[in-house]
């Protein structure tokens, strides 16, 4: 399994996209506690606003609850434009300077998005909370 230590940034979410692309299982580990200091890409990727309840949200709080579980889906638009644009406008920028950046994002976010086609609903997420109260995302490849 592959660990992933979670940082809102294009390096990681471009990592967790290889990782899903390559049939890994994932582990994704965060220092959140709360649900408001989740980062919006995060929530978005992982549809969390969509699977939000006392289960394993505190409802009047918004902490997690230690040691409690549910499940979600991967929002695999978002994932794929995510970690296919930045890579394009990489390798346009290297190319072509800044047209050649602009470039190859809007080709990394095609990309990205025939990607989609062949990736959505291929993962089980499950949504852990361990004891001191951090959120985890285990991904398993639906074989």
């Amino acid at each position: 399994m592959r660990k992933l230590v979670f940082s809102d940034t294009e390096t990681f979410y471009r990592e967790l996209k290889i990782a899903l692309e390559q049939g890994e299982q994932v582990e994704v580990v965060t220092d959140y506690k709360r649900y408001s200091d989740l980062p919006e890409k995060l929530k978005t990727i992982f549809e969390l606003h969509k699977n939000k309840s006392g289960e394993w949200i505190h409802v009047a709080t918004g902490a997690f609850i230690p040691l409690s579980t549910s499940v979600t889906t991967i929002n695999y638009s978002v994932l794929f434009i995510l970690g296919g644009a930045g890579m394009g406008a990489l390798v346009g920028a290297i190319v072509g300077g800044l047209v050649g950046a602009a470039v190859g994002g809007g080709i990394g976010a095609i990309v990205g998005t025939v990607a989609v086609a062949t990736s959505s609903g291929k993962h089980h997420v499950e949504i852990e909370i361990d004891a001191s109260g951090k959120l985890r995302l285990k991904i398993t490849p639906i074989r």
